[in-house]
């Protein structure tokens, strides 16, 4: 069976083959094969967290009838197929084909992709088997795209090619995800319910497996003053103090608040105290527990993780409180640290799970993209940046994006990812808010990042989860602006500022389903919402928004028209 692409076992592995009919010329099968072979090009554009990429084979024959679809059937097992695309030209007997191949591959995600094309019509025989495929409430897409009508070696236009990607794309994630897990680390975000570590419901509709560890573990090992390397303690010190916050680390924070210093606008006329021993052991602590929990998670394969660095860990005074996780934090949701370039592995603040869920989610989507985890701290309307420009005597564009919708400050102890800004520092942490002491990361996003906002959470009326995101952009604050507003909250904390592109601060500060937000960027919205399909996630239509947008949506596929609409037909298939 011919490899379009060979990546690795473990990878995800898309089978695609042509659908014919018996009755067709030897030149029209030579031409569904080579739109085949065209198409399982055009998937090697997806990309996998770590850098891996899916495997891609194609069916060395067309599928005519039953013999074929179980030879090519067996031939998909033995190469590992865990994700089937069915490529027609031509029409063809659902049934003796399509069907008949799919059947051996229950719950394996399908779709249909075909050319508008009217000679030996194929787009009849996509309308066939998706139309038999929702009648049994099988999720089966369908692009159908433009490509010459004649011709031995079509290509796909680009419009088509780039949905096409995003179908298969949302189907070899859903199916990455599988037998994946995280570590979860005792409470859950400060025992707030908004963010359960739902393990069951992880595995049903995600596949994801969850590490439940007791944070002792660790503070055990930091007691014994092992599970690390000395010698990489050393060089993370090193980078830590030398190189990437050289002469940006602040140990008196609260001076800092109590004077309302301009730090991130002005930090040369502020340069920062000397760190003494205390603060020095105190930021080791810090280190040794990013060394020791990336080993764990290493060794587990885990794809993300969760710590609660306050209550039993850092802020409860009944115990021994240690210091925060907020640099490791930081630089699991970076793409480098002391090592250099690496892949960001999704890590929430907090323990928040279902936030984990939203981040791992985004970060199999795009290919390892670095999530940015954040509090939905503030959310400003346009009166009340304007009210503080003239209390500051500053002038802001009434056409800029936070000036016609407002914007939100995501803001968060220190698990920013290092993507997201230009700069940063390193500020000591609150001493009433983390007694067990340690440092936490701060800065002020560019504007112009352009992403998805958004936040799994889940039901107990319906068993599920449910999405709620919207397009969104960080904007730039007139420097005095962003400095008062960065202390009006907790200014060591990093601070990105975040505008939803079609729904106002006003309806979206009722809109976050918990403490926490998340920010991805490069996910198209359909690629988003062909996931959820795979997945079965419902998703939330914000107020005043378009319920469909061409170019932006994926059509709604061929089930849910028949099935009284995604809602009700996912919470149909959700209580099977």
């Amino acid at each position: 069976m011919p490899h379009i692409q060979k990546s690795a076992p473990q990878s995800p592995t898309i089978g695609l083959f042509a659908p014919c009919d018996p009755r067709i010329d030897d030149a029209a099968r030579e031409r569904a094969q080579n739109i085949v072979a065209m198409t399982a090009k055009i998937l090697k554009r997806i990309r996998l967290p770590g850098g891996e990429k899916p495997n891609i084979v194609v069916a060395d024959r067309p599928v005519q009838r039953e013999s074929d679809a179980d030879a090519v059937a067996l031939d998909f097992k033995k190469a590992g197929v865990s994700v089937i695309c069915i490529v027609p030209d031509t029409w063809f007997y659902p049934g003796k084909t399509a069907i008949a191949l799919t059947a051996h591959f229950p719950g394996v995600p399908i779709c249909c992709i075909a050319g508008n094309n009217a000679p030996k019509p194929g787009v009849v025989g996509v309308d066939a088997v998706v139309g038999a495929y929702a009648q049994t409430g099988i999720m089966c897409h369908a692009v159908i795209g433009n490509m010459p009508e004649v011709g031995q070696d079509p290509d796909f236009d680009a419009k088509s090619q780039d949905e096409i990607v995003d179908l298969v794309w949302a189907m070899t994630a859903a199916a990455w995800l599988k037998g994946k897990r995280v570590v979860c680390s005792d409470t859950d975000s400060m025992q707030m319910e908004t963010a359960l570590n739902h393990v069951h419901a992880s595995r049903r509709f995600l596949g994801i497996e969850s590490v439940r560890e007791s944070m002792k573990l660790f503070a055990d090992m930091i007691h014994k003053d092992g599970g690390y390397d000395r010698a990489e303690l050393k060089e993370l010190r090193h980078w830590v103090t030398d190189v990437q916050w050289k002469g940006k680390i602040y140990p008196n924070v609260e001076d800092i608040c109590a004077k309302k210093l301009p730090i991130y606008s002005d930090a040369k006329k502020h340069p920062p105290k000397a760190l003494n021993a205390e603060q020095k052991a105190k930021l080791d602590e810090e280190l040794k527990l990013y060394l020791i929990l990336r080993d764990y998670m290493t060794s587990m394969n885990a794809i993300g993780g969760g710590w609660t660095s306050q209550l039993a860990w850092g802020s409860n005074l009944n115990g021994t409180p240690m210091a925060c996780a907020d640099i490791a934090e930081a630089l699991f949701n970076s793409t480098f640290d002391h090592r250099g370039k690496k892949s960001a592995i999704p890590f929430a603040t907090e323990n928040d799970v279902q936030g984990l869920l939203t981040m791992v989610c985004y970060s199999a989507l795009t290919g390892g993209e670095p999530v940015l985890f954040a509090d939905y701290r503030k959310v400003y309307e346009p009166w009340e940046i304007a009210k503080k420009a003239k209390e500051l005597g500053v002038a802001v564009d009434p056409a800029s994006a936070y000036m016609q919708r407002g914007t939100i400050d995501m803001d968060n102890s220190g698990s920013g990812s290092l993507d997201w800004c230009t700069d940063s520092y390193l500020f000591e942490v609150y001493k009433h808010y983390f007694p067990g002491g340690g440092f936490s990361t701060g800065y002020i996003s560019p504007g112009g990042i352009e992403c998805q906002a958004g936040r799994l959470a889940y039901s107990d009326l319906t068993g599920m989860f449910t999405m709620i995101q919207g397009e969104a952009e960080s904007v730039e604050l007139p420097t005095a602006i962003a400095e008062s507003f960065c202390h009006a909250s907790s200014y060591s904390w990093p601070h990105t500022w975040i505008t939803f592109k079609h729904v106002p601060a006003s309806i979206t500060k009722y809109g976050c389903p918990a403490n926490h937000m998340h920010m991805v960027r490069n996910l198209p919205t359909r690629r988003w919402q062909y996931f959820s399909d795979y997945t079965n996630i419902l998703n939330f239509r914000w107020e005043g928004t378009a319920a469909f947008t061409e170019g932006v949506d994926r059509m709604e596929p061929m089930m849910y028209r028949i099935s009284g609409g995604e809602t009700i037909a996912k919470m149909r298939l959700g209580s099977r």
